[in-house]
């Protein structure tokens, strides 16, 4: 009792002197999560200290339960909120379906949740399943349900949770790109961002609420646009673009780099202050702040303190560090010091809970299929993707070329074993291989446009390109949209590349998203094309087994050659 009451004058000074005169109606604490992707587990993450890489096991619901339980301790009325794609991305989600994700954000205690594009990623069909399995509301504001009967009625635009004695508006919206980034929305309708939040947004001011907070699984960049168009939204609590927000100087000592400051402040239109946050991705950061209101229901002071939740165990270069070693002191010293990192242990309850279902899995992470040479993480032709588009090629031979869209990756592979699950990770979902005839002037189109979509999605400086088998592309990145191709070759009979010919059809695999048109393949998702039934994973499987060792020069062989002799 002691303590929280200290937690509570200390706050309260804390808003006095940051909102000057301005009159106070009350203060409210507030956590969140996004992108936890299936990351039930804590992530093997590595730092540099003193320019040493160091390897720390970060998150895992273990220990964001133990985080959260502290926090409800100063303020039983913490909010905690999950901003989208709780699902897709290990083998809890490949093996359990999501219900599991559900089952442990209810531990978690979510009191609220919007939808990410990711949800989507098996259809329609068991989402209202989730929802009903979820202790927590799913709102959107975007998103119509109406020809979904099963869905619709579970999904509201908003919930009111009364938070010490005042009502607060929590709101969702989920990104428009939802059906060109996911392999089905259904009958879903994906409405205009920024209009429906105003919308909504109108009509709960109009209604006297003044608090409201909006839940976005748009992107860090869509959420500041967002927050500079609407007026009458205090909070984003973003997701989406896997954004890491803090203080520069506090991780950039450790080698992580924060995208924006933690909250981001942006200017609304009527003048007020918007606080844009997001929680990196994967359970890595639970994000926390604390916000004073003024009577009229504008933010008047806020305090943050997110937390990057890390074990004990620390690797270097020699292996594990010994725990009490002058080492591992050192190495704890300089994670705390960011303010940020956090030694936080693991809630026995939810270890416990989750023993069983891991177990299950131990099958999958145990089997070994290769070995890498080296770390080959996700990246513009480099990393898994590569390989996996050789693969392609490898398992539909009359194939001339291979196209991987750039998400279809989701995990790196690390120095070592490569194991069923790292495959089963690296492309989780299950994508039957589709044979579509291109002639040369639609092969360079569709690239164009998937490099435009690319664009569009992480920024226009960015290098990610659609991974090749059988063909080769050069780029330039600046140039106008669909000119950025400077050259498109293919590999012919004799093993050279010859310039693509417009008129020439050249046999072509994808996998059934990019065959749908996802992420942009807009002339490929209009092409007539034949299903093959096999599955992404099984081929690449079989490829790596077949190769044993992946080279240090892997990935440029397998996108050049499409597949080792």
């Amino acid at each position: 009792m002691r303590r929280s009451r200290t937690w509570i004058i200390a706050l309260l000074f804390f808003l006095a002197s940051c909102a000057g005169s301005r009159p106070q109606r009350f203060q409210m604490s507030l956590a969140h999560v996004n992108d936890t992707h299936s990351h039930l587990e804590a992530v093997a993450v590595t730092t540099v200290l003193a320019g040493e890489p160091i390897t720390i096991q970060a998150g895992g619901f273990g220990r964001l339960k133990t985080i959260l339980d502290r926090m409800r301790r100063d303020d039983p009325e913490l909010v905690l909120l999950h901003a989208g794609d709780a699902v897709q991305g290990t083998l809890y989600f490949t093996c359990f379906d999501g219900s599991l994700d559900f089952d442990f954000l209810n531990l978690l205690g979510v009191d609220a949740m919007t939808f990410g594009n990711h949800e989507f990623d098996r259809g329609t069909a068991p989402i209202a399943g989730w929802i009903v399995r979820s202790n927590f509301p799913w709102v959107s504001t975007n998103i119509d349900f109406s020809k979904e009967p099963a869905i619709a009625p579970l999904v509201k635009p908003y919930v009111i949770k009364t938070i010490h004695g005042e009502p607060i508006a929590l709101l969702g919206v989920t990104t428009e790109t939802t059906p060109q980034s996911t392999i089905g929305a259904g009958n879903t309708v994906f409405r205009n961002a920024v209009e429906s939040v105003q919308q909504q947004v109108d009509a709960l001011s109009a209604s006297g609420i003044n608090k409201i907070i909006l839940m976005s699984h748009l992107g860090y960049e869509q959420d500041k646009a967002l927050a500079g168009k609407v007026s009458g939204v205090d909070v984003i609590v973003g997701g989406h673009s896997h954004t890491l927000l803090a203080d520069r100087k506090r991780l950039q000592s450790i080698g992580l780099i924060p995208e924006g400051p933690y909250p981001t402040v942006v200017k609304a239109p009527d003048g007020s202050q918007v606080l844009v946050l997001q929680a990196w991705k994967w359970g890595l950061v639970l994000g926390r702040i604390e916000i004073g209101f003024t009577t009229d229901g504008e933010i008047a002071a806020y305090r943050s303190s997110p937390v990057l939740p890390v074990g004990e165990d620390f690797r270097n270069s020699e292996g594990l560090v010994i725990k009490g070693s002058e080492a591992n002191r050192w190495i704890r010293q300089e994670l705390e010091e960011t303010g940020v990192v956090k030694i936080v242990s693991e809630d026995p309850a939810l270890v416990d809970a989750l023993k069983p279902y891991t177990a299950k899995l131990e099958r999958f992470r145990k089997e070994q299929v290769a070995v890498a040479t080296r770390d080959m993480p996700i990246g513009t032709d480099s990393g898994p993707g590569p390989l996996a588009a050789a693969s392609m090629l490898k398992a539909v031979p009359e194939a001339a070329v291979a196209i991987l869209n750039y998400g279809g990756i989701r995990k790196g592979f690390s120095a070592g074993p490569v194991t069923l699950a790292d495959v089963l990770e690296a492309l989780p979902f299950a994508n039957t291989l589709v044979r579509v005839d291109l002639s040369g002037a639609q092969l360079k189109q569709t690239l164009e446009d998937a490099l435009e979509y690319l664009r569009i999605k992480y920024g226009h400086d960015t290098t990610a390109a659609p991974y090749l088998a059988g063909a080769l592309m050069e780029l330039e990145p600046t140039a106008p949209a669909g000119s950025r191709i400077r050259s498109l070759s293919v590999l012919d009979e004799t093993g050279r590349f010859q310039p693509v010919q417009e008129e020439v059809v050249y046999p072509t695999v994808v996998n059934a998203f990019v065959a749908g048109g996802g992420d942009g393949f807009r002339v490929i998702g209009n092409t007539p094309g034949v299903d093959t039934g096999i599955i992404d994973s099984d081929a690449f499987l079989k490829y790596l087994k077949q190769l044993g060792t992946i080279p240090a020069d892997a990935e440029q062989a397998a996108a050049a050659a499409g597949f080792f002799q």
